[in-house]
């Protein structure tokens, strides 16, 4: 492939606008995960797909004005691997329900949420290609604006004064003691995409003004929305990531099998764990208040068999029953709530994939990721891939956070940028090109 096609073009105006528009899609799509109201009239969560089409019709834009195909090729290449899953999923539910002759009801929104994180994964494949490493900067400026968009709200609704001192009590009490304002800035699930933004602005943290800056806007922006298991998640993904930056090419391949040994049998030991109702007396000993997690999963143990012959209920079915049952849950004495979703993506995925298709949800979303990347682009470019992993699936122990929009988008651009700023990156491109990209050479 000749060197020029790999000469980024100069960056003037179109360009500019193009960073712009992307900018502000991202805020709205953000904006509407918050499902907070914030300045502007309150935006559904469908808002948020219509902004991913929007991000994809900007990068067809961009090359058809100015023919660019640098990073194509990696671009795809991510895309898919980070589509493997979904797929996979898909295609088990797809047995599942027709084995057990499911409602349409449950195959729609089933294939919904598939196709809606095919689209996000596409369109942040796009957004690489286009915007190359600086779509992580990019990205966050969106979440930043939504933030603040939403702060504003809180400050206009609770007054100044008062979200100073919430904010200051959620610190002190980290997460302990909070208000009306600082529940507000929960969030919802862009609060797990900040928390991967700090993840990699602490990891990426240089000496320059710039880098400081971001990684302190980073950090307020997540303060905000503060989680004990998100903090917990990120100190857990930074120490793997140290241990895969120091360690040697041997001694890195046994920490990835370690981990995806401790992920499986961790997995199944965990669930065994809820099925044999021994997880409310091992939280109590250890003084961790699970807000009524233990009844929610004690519920939900009545939906599976620990068993290679439990064959799975099929996507999104916890989803849908929540939404139609009228069981209650006994939280404690005297207090009831309503079923909700179950708070967890193993109890999740093992109700509705089964035995086997957890096995392959563990997989895929580990191995088939980290190795895919370590393959092509080299053990550096995966490390950062890795801590993202390990952040997610320790998230999954309390959050349904899988399918979460934000949890996603962030962890694919810092991942993707990551993957960029391997060496490998350009030499797999110009190997391993699509024809149509070599017919002008």
């Amino acid at each position: 492939m000749s060197d020029t096609q790999y000469v980024e073009p100069k960056k003037g105006l179109f360009y500019y606008l193009i960073v712009i528009a992307y900018i502000l899609l991202v805020a709205f799509a953000f904006l509407s995960s918050t499902e907070r109201k914030a300045i502007i009239p309150f935006l559904p969560t469908i808002v948020r797909h219509f902004c991913d089409a929007g991000v994809i019709v900007l990068s067809v834009l961009y090359f058809l004005v100015t023919v660019i195909k640098k990073r194509i090729r990696v671009a795809l290449d991510l895309a898919w691997l980070w589509s493997i899953p979904y797929i996979g999923i898909a295609m088990i539910s797809l047995m599942i329900w027709i084995f057990n002759q499911t409602d349409l009801n449950y195959i729609l929104r089933g294939l919904v949420t598939v196709g809606s994180a095919e689209l996000t994964a596409l369109a942040v494949a796009c957004a690489i290609w286009t915007f190359g490493k600086k779509v992580v900067d990019y990205t966050f400026y969106g979440a930043l604006i939504a933030v603040a968009m939403v702060a504003l709200q809180a400050i206009l609704d609770y007054g100044a004064a008062e979200f100073g001192q919430q904010y200051l009590t959620l610190l002190i009490s980290f997460t302990g003691k909070t208000g009306p304002a600082m529940r507000y800035m929960e969030l919802h699930d862009l609060a797990q995409g900040l928390g991967i933004f700090l993840m990699y602005y602490t990891w990426t943290l240089k000496k320059d003004s710039r880098s400081i800056l971001l990684f302190a806007a980073a950090l307020l922006c997540f303060s905000f929305s503060l989680k004990r298991i998100v903090v917990i998640s990120i100190i857990i993904g930074l120490l793997i990531g140290l241990c895969f930056h120091k360690l040697s090419f041997k001694k890195r391949w046994i920490l990835l099998i370690a981990f995806e040994v401790a992920l499986f049998l961790g997995a199944y030991a965990y669930l065994l764990l809820i099925k044999q109702g021994y997880y409310e007396t091992v939280m109590n000993s250890l003084g961790i208040n699970t807000m009524s997690r233990d009844a929610i999963y004690t519920y939900y143990a009545d939906f599976f068999e620990l068993s290679p012959d439990y064959f799975g209920r099929g996507l999104r079915f916890i989803f849908t029953h929540s939404n139609e049952t009228t069981d209650v849950i006994e939280a404690s004495k005297n207090v009831v709530i309503a079923v909700q979703n179950a708070h967890n993506e193993y109890i999740t995925y093992f109700i509705e994939l089964g035995f086997f298709g957890f096995i392959f949800w563990l997989w895929s979303n580990s191995w088939i990721k980290l190795n895919g990347i370590r393959r092509r682009y080299g053990w550096e470019a995966m490390t950062f891939t890795m801590m993202v992993v390990v952040y997610c699936f320790i998230t999954y122990l309390t959050d349904n956070t899988y399918f979460y929009y934000s949890i996603n988008y962030v962890g694919f651009v810092t991942g993707g940028a990551a993957v960029l700023s391997s060496r490998k990156a350009e030499v797999y491109e110009q190997n391993i090109g699509i024809r149509w990209l070599r017919r002008n050479e």
